[in-house]
């Protein structure tokens, strides 16, 4: 079946349906890096949206099945149910009901990414309202959990803020906050309209990377600080690049360097934790080393190894010796952990132990690590190794490159505008910079949620650019 252009696709569909759907989506945006309540997990509006397809399942399937994103969705969730029955065979203290329930966190993402493309691919212009949505229910998250009346030893680095979430997590969704608001703010310089209109809304984008910008630095988290670190520079001096191919006039070097120097004053005003966080660093990797040498598992059930027994508290005198020890003994627990993923994922390299059976696997080798307990291996690509294998995991990193691909295509046929690529390509980057050093991708409904949507922007803008070639 040809798809049909899009103001075809509009007609089809109906309006209210439409109104219905983008209503989904909103939920779904707004509670997607919030936590303010059970009962507002934010893939119900996910779920709505899925339901919605079905009025609509004469045109919405039809150009589904033809994304190759989608096709290569269908064969991995064969190989999840078919991977959970395995991985109870070879596990039998987890039946194959946590099995597959572990295996359906990936699959949902896959799907309703699917879902949220298609309804985007009929709104595109709304795409920059969801984002804006997806900030403020950060920010508001932010303001509801902040501790307040202890803000002095927040800006000391005495307390970690966890914003209703686990730290590291919030760190990676304050960075895409950031990010999206930086590009938010580029893009109503290069908006029309009355002036007055833009600097409300560049004021309101500014505001909101401070925001961002504030919660990533007191989250503490390295991994989330090094994804923005790394993404920020490359994705900047290539919009610059696109902006002078484009034929602009100008580089919008008055939005950057506002953000250049509001960034420069937040990490001056933060230094105590920035220097409490990097304490030791000299020694991270020499101690890292030595720690992970020093480990010697033995059976699978048992293990000794010599990071920290429970409650033990780190060596020294001096608040500063404290904290780099401390430091040490973070990065060198994660230097236990990935040693310990490549010896599980050698001992079954192309099908793995199951996703599920991670946290069993450490908790049964007895990895007290910095004096806690870990369910994962701190890296979301080890992780998937161990859990699924060569070969779920690389179906599972075929599927994220297949979604990238689309946005790339887009942008080079003129779909995508320059800052609208950066914008979903720098929170893609962010997500697998930080993902090194964690496992975020779907183990929590607040990583799944926003990727769905950015993931969901890749997938709509394939769609819209199948159906401008069918129409010409």
């Amino acid at each position: 079946m040809i798809a049909v252009p899009i103001s075809d696709t509009r007609r089809s569909v109906g309006p209210r349906l439409q109104s219905f759907a983008f209503a989904a989506l909103c939920f779904l945006a707004f509670f997607s890096m919030t936590d303010l309540g059970g009962q507002f997990k934010p893939e119900y509006g996910a779920v709505l949206a899925t339901l919605l397809l079905i009025p609509a399942w004469r045109v919405a399937w039809p150009e589904l099945l033809k994304q190759p994103v989608a096709r290569w969705l269908a064969l991995f969730v064969v190989f999840a149910i078919a991977h959970a029955v395995y991985a109870a065979a070879i596990f039998p203290s987890l039946p194959f009901a946590k099995q597959m329930s572990a295996a359906a966190e990936p699959v949902r993402l896959a799907v309703f990414s699917c879902v949220v493309g298609w309804w985007l691919s009929l709104m595109p212009r709304r795409m920059p309202l969801l984002f804006a949505l997806m900030i403020a229910g950060l920010l508001i998250a932010v303001v509801a959990y902040m501790p307040w009346p202890e803000m002095s030893q927040v800006w000391g680095g005495r307390i970690r803020p966890r914003f209703g979430m686990p730290e590291n997590l919030g760190g990676l969704l304050a960075a895409l906050g950031g990010w999206l608001s930086l590009c938010l703010l580029l893009k109503a310089w290069n908006s029309h309209g009355r002036f007055g209109r833009r600097r409300g809304l560049m004021s309101l984008c500014l505001l909101a990377y401070v925001g961002s910008f504030s919660a990533l630095l007191f989250s503490q988290s390295r991994g989330a600080w090094l994804a923005f670190a790394a993404t920020l520079p490359v994705a900047i001096v290539g919009l610059g690049f696109w902006w002078k191919q484009g034929g602009r006039s100008a580089v919008p070097w008055l939005p950057l360097l506002s953000i250049g120097v509001v960034s420069l004053l937040l990490v001056l005003g933060a230094r105590d934790i920035v220097a409490k966080r990097f304490a030791g660093a000299e020694q991270l990797m020499p101690h890292a080393i030595v720690t992970a040498d020093d480990a010697t598992p033995t059976a699978l059930g048992t293990a000794s190894y010599g990071v920290s027994a429970p409650g033990a508290k780190a060596a020294g005198s001096g608040d500063a010796k404290r904290t780099a020890d401390a430091n040490n003994l973070a990065v060198s627990a994660r230097m236990v952990l990935y040693r310990f993923g490549v010896e599980r994922w050698k001992e079954r390299p192309l099908l793995g132990w199951g996703l599920r059976t991670t946290s069993t696997l450490i908790a049964n080798a007895g990895l007290v690590l910095d004096g806690q307990r870990h369910a994962h291996l701190h890296s979301a690509y080890l992780d998937a190794l161990v859990g699924m294998g060569l070969v779920g995991a690389g179906l599972l990193a075929v599927f994220l490159a297949l979604a990238a691909r689309e946005l790339w295509l887009a942008w080079r046929s003129g779909v995508v505008s320059s800052v609208a690529f950066a914008m979903v390509a720098g929170c893609i980057g962010i997500v697998l910079v930080a993902n090194g050093f964690d496992s975020l991708v779907w183990r929590y409904d607040y990583t799944r949620a926003p990727l769905e949507i950015v993931f969901g922007c890749c997938i709509a803008y394939g769609l819209i650019r199948r159906r401008r070639a069918a129409a010409d």
